[in-house]
C-alpha cells in the first residue's frame, strides 16, 4: 500500500469511529493529566522535601547523586513506575486500536484488564530495554507516541542555539539526529512485537530488523507524509477559524464575542481531534503489519452498563470540567485574567544595538524605555566588580583571559567587539551610577564561575545593598548559594532563582523564577502566582513566543527585540480583538501534541 493509499485509508477509518478513538486516546490522556500526573508531581515534592531538595536543576544533579543516596534511590523508582505507566499507556492505546480495527468488540475495561495482564508479564530486560527506547529514541523521535508523563522530555531552545552557533556541534548534532532517526526507524516494530507477540527483547530486535531491511525509506516517508499531511490539515483549520472570528469582529455586538466562545471551544475541540487523529494514523502504522484493517460499519468499543451513582458521578465530572472550561475561555476572551508584563531588555542590547553589558549599548536602549535592562556582573581579581557575561573575555575581547585573572583596572583598559560596534567594558560601579542617572532600573545577574571569593557577596551587599533597594533594581543568579546568601544576608533584596530548566516546581525563598520559555507552561506560571512569586521568561525573541509568553500571565519578558515585545505588548494593551486573542491561543498549541490542561 502506498503512503498516499496509507493516509486516505486509515483516514477514512477514522472518521468512521473518530467517537472511539477520541474516547480511546484523549480519554487516557484526560486520566493522565487530572489523576496520574498530580500524584506524580505531589510524590517528586515530597521526596525532595524528605530530603532537604529544594529545586532540581543542571546545578545540583552531581549532589543528589553523591550525596543523597536515598533521594536517588527514591526518585529512581518513580521514574520506573513513570515508565510503566507510560508502557502500559502505550500497550493500553495500542489494544485500543487493534481492536477498533480488527472490530473485535471489547470493551474499554476488558482492554484496560488486557493490558494490565500484559504487564505483569514484563521481564526485567523488557522494562530495561523500554527504558532505553523512550531516554534515547522518542526524545528525537516521537511521532509515534505522544504522552503528557513525558511532557517534559525537551531540548531547551537556548541549548539547541549553543549547539548551532558552533559548527562542530551542529554537525555532531546533525549527526546524532540521523543516526537515532535511523535508529529509531529499523526499531519500529520492537515494541509491537513485545506486546502482541509476547517477543524478547533480543527477539523483536531481531525481527523489527528484518521486517525492516531495505525498508527504512519506505518507512521514513510514510511517516514523512503522515506529519506533512497532518500539519497541513492542522494549519488549514487553524486558518479557518481566525478568518471566520476576523469576519465576526467586523459584526456589530454581541455577535464577535459570541463568535469568539464558539470560535474558541471549536479550536478546542479540533486540536483533540487532530491529537486523536494522529495517533491513530501513526499507531497504524504499528497495528497493520501485524493485523489488517476490517472494514465494516459495526461500532467498536461497547461501553460497560454503568451504575446509577456512576452515571450520576460522570455527570457531574462533565458539568466541573464543561464549566471550568467555559469560565476559563471567559476570562480569556474578555482579558479579565490578565496583567501587563515587564518589558526586559537581554544584556542591555535591542537588537545589536550596541556591545551587550556596554554602557553605549545601554544609553541607545534607555531610549526605547524598557521596565529594566537585564546585565550581568562578575568579581574581577581583586574583588571589585566588572559587567561582563562570559568567563572568558576571548570571545568579545580577542584576550584569552578570564575575568578572575585581571584587576577592574586591567579589565576596564580592554574593548569588546560586537554587532559592529566597539565599546570598553565598564565597572558595575559606573554602568550602574549611568543606569541611576536615567532613571533605568536593572536586573542584575551575578554570575559564578570558578574561582570567586567566599566573601564576594558580603562585599556586593555591603557596597550595593541600599543604591539597589533605594533605585528599586532586582536581581537574579543561576547560582542558588548565592540566592540562598542575598536572602538570608539581605531579605529586603528582590531576588529572583534563574532556571534553565521546568522539571519540578521548586521550593525557595526566592522572590520569583527566571524561567527558560521553552518549557515554561501556565501550571508553573498558575502554582507560581498562587505562592506570590513572579515569573520572568527568557529568552523570547520572536513575536509568537512573546504572545505565547503574554497569554500564560507572566510577570516579565527578557529578549533581544524589545520593540517587537513592545509592540506585541502594546497590542494586547489596547484590548485586542477577539481574533488577535484567538491567533494568540493557537499560537500557545504546540502542534499536534498540545497538552489537556494548558488552557
Amino acid at each position: 500500500m502506498s503512503s498516499l493509499r496509507f493516509f486516505f485509508t486509515y483516514s477514512k477509518e477514522f472518521l468512521r469511529h473518530w467517537g472511539s478513538y477520541i474516547l480511546l486516546i484523549v480519554g487516557t490522556n484526560i486520566v493522565l493529566e487530572m489523576l496520574v500526573i498530580p500524584c506524580v508531581q505531589f510524590l517528586v515534592a515530597f521526596i525532595l522535601k524528605q530530603g532537604n531538595i529544594p529545586y532540581v536543576s543542571n546545578t545540583n544533579i552531581l549532589t543528589i547523586l553523591t550525596k543523597h543516596p536515598a533521594v536517588l534511590g527514591a526518585l529512581l523508582l518513580l521514574l520506573a513506575l513513570v515508565l510503566t505507566l507510560v508502557f502500559l499507556q502505550f500497550t493500553f492505546q495500542l489494544f485500543g486500536i487493534k481492536s477498533i480495527q480488527t472490530k473485535e468488540d471489547r470493551s474499554l475495561w476488558e482492554l484496560f484488564k488486557q493490558s494490565i495482564y500484559h504487564m505483569r508479564h514484563l521481564r526485567p530486560a523488557t522494562f530495561f530495554f523500554f527504558l532505553f527506547y523512550f531516554v534515547l529514541i522518542l526524545p528525537f523521535a516521537n511521532a509515534i507516541f505522544r504522552t503528557p508523563l513525558l511532557s517534559k522530555v525537551t531540548i531547551p531552545v537556548f541549548i539547541l542555539d549553543y549547539l548551532s552557533e558552533n559548527l562542530l556541534f551542529l554537525l555532531l548534532l546533525s549527526i546524532a539526529s540521523l543516526v537515532i532517526s535511523y535508529i529509531g526507524i529499523r526499531l519500529l516494530f520492537v515494541l509491537p512485537l513485545m506486546i502482541f507477540s509476547d517477543e524478547t527483547p533480543k527477539q523483536a530486535v531481531s525481527k523489527s530488523l528484518a521486517l525492516t531491511h531495505h525498508r527504512f525509506w519506505h518507512y521514513a516517508w510514510r511517516i514523512f507524509i503522515l506529519t506533512v499531511f497532518l500539519t497541513i490539515v492542522s494549519y488549514v483549520g487553524y486558518g479557518i477559524s481566525y478568518g471566520l472570528q476576523v469576519g465576526l469582529d467586523l459584526l456589530p455586538k454581541p455577535f464577535p464575542a459570541i463568535g469568539a466562545m464558539l470560535t474558541l471551544t471549536s479550536i478546542q475541540f479540533f486540536s483533540q481531534l487532530m491529537l486523536a487523529w494522529a495517533t491513530v494514523l501513526y499507531f497504524s502504522v504499528l497495528v497493520q503489519k501485524f493485523h489488517p484493517l476490517v472494514i465494516s460499519g459495526e461500532r467498536p468499543l461497547r461501553m460497560i452498563r454503568p451504575s446509577l451513582w456512576t452515571r450520576i458521578a460522570a455527570i457531574l465530572l462533565c458539568i466541573f470540567f464543561g464549566g471550568s472550561i467555559l469560565i476559563n475561555n471567559v476570562l480569556y476572551l474578555t482579558g479579565l485574567a490578565d496583567s501587563t508584563p515587564l518589558t526586559i531588555s537581554h544584556r542591555g542590547v535591542d537588537n545589536g544595538n550596541g556591545v551587550q553589558n556596554t554602557i553605549p549599548a545601554m544609553a541607545a536602549t534607555i531610549k526605547e524605555k524598557p521596565d529594566y535592562i537585564e546585565m550581568d556582573i562578575q568579581e574581577t581579581k581583586d574583588n571589585q566588580f566588572v559587567v561582563f557575561h562570559d568567563k572568558n573575555l576571548k570571545n568579545l575581547t580577542g584576550e584569552n583571559k578570564t575575568i578572575r585573572e585581571l584587576t577592574l583596572a586591567e579589565l576596564q583598559d580592554l574593548h569588546a567587539t560586537e554587532n559592529g560596534h566597539v565599546a570598553p567594558i565598564a565597572s558595575f560601579d559606573d554602568y550602574l551610577a549611568f543606569a541611576n542617572e536615567h532613571g533605568q532600573k536593572l536586573l542584575i545577574e551575578i554570575k559564578t564561575y570558578s574561582g570567586y571569593s567566599k566573601s564576594m557577596l558580603e562585599n556586593f551587599i555591603k557596597k550595593y545593598q541600599q543604591n539597589i533597594l533605594t533605585h528599586h533594581h532586582r536581581i537574579h543568579s543561576l547560582d542558588y548559594d548565592v540566592v540562598i546568601g542575598l536572602k538570608e544576608k539581605a531579605p529586603k533584596l528582590y531576588v529572583s532563582y534563574v532556571l534553565p530548566y521546568n522539571l519540578v516546581f521548586p521550593q525557595t525563598p526566592a522572590n520569583a523564577y527566571t524561567m527558560e520559555e521553552t518549557t515554561l507552561t501556565s501550571d508553573f506560571v498558575q502554582r507560581a502566582h498562587q505562592e506570590e512569586k513572579d515569573v520572568y521568561a527568557w529568552t523570547v525573541n520572536d513575536a509568537d513566543s512573546m504572545d505565547r509568553m503574554i497569554s500564560l500571565n507572566v510577570n516579565g519578558i527578557v529578549t533581544d527585540d524589545l520593540k517587537t515585545l513592545q509592540k506585541e505588548i502594546r497590542i494586547y494593551e489596547e484590548n485586542p480583538s477577539y481574533a488577535k486573542r484567538i491567533e494568540m491561543y493557537i499560537n500557545r498549541l504546540p502542534a499536534l501534541d498540545e497538552r489537556i490542561g494548558e488552557n
